[in-house]
Formats: C-alpha cells, structure tokens, sequence
C-alpha cells in the first residue's frame, strides 16, 4: 500500500523481514529506510541497532511506519533517535511530507 503512493515520487523497494532488508542495502544503499517493527526474524528494533552499529550504514535516515503503540516499545526505540516513528495507518500526505523533510525531492 505505501509502495504504491511513494513510487510515484521516489525508486522503492520492499523486503519481507529485516533478514532480507539487509541483502538489499547490500545491493543498494538506500536514501531513507521505512521500517516495521514487527517483522519476522528479525524486530525494527534488531534492525536498527544492526544499522547503527555498522558505519556503512549508520547515517541512513530509519523512520519506522508500525502499528506497534506500547509505550515501553515505543520508548526503547525513541531511545535509539530513529529520524521518525509514525503509527499505521499512515497518513499519505504527512508522510511524504515528513520524508521530503529529512531526504529533500
């Protein structure tokens, strides 16, 4: 559903699990990562300490788009400064909007 309103203005891929997100940086270092926190094999949370602790990709912008709303979850990823945290269903225009903040058009 995201994809289909970002690919309009920017060249998005999806991976399936955090496993799979890291094969495609490999491939591709991506401007910005959208990121779930509930995902298989690996959690948003792994995601991003695993980013942040590898300098190649440490400065990648991680904005996590999730439905998780627990307050202990959402403080311990507050905690790791991903540059967003939006609640699904996200707002299309906001979200964009937040995106063109942090990488430009």
């Amino acid at each position: 559903n995201m994809k289909s309103i970002l690919q309009n203005q920017y060249s998005v891929a999806v991976a399936p699990s955090g496993v799979h997100a890291f094969i495609s940086i490999g491939k591709k270092t991506p401007d910005l990562i959208l990121l779930d926190y509930e995902m298989p094999e690996m959690n948003g949370k792994e995601v991003l300490e695993k980013l942040q602790a590898e300098e190649e990709y440490a400065d990648i912008p991680v904005i996590f788009l999730t439905s998780v709303d627990n307050k202990e979850i959402v403080l311990e990823l507050l905690a790791l400064k991903p540059a967003g945290y939006i609640l699904k269903p996200a707002d299309s225009g906001k979200l964009l909007e937040r995106i063109e903040n942090i990488i430009g058009k």
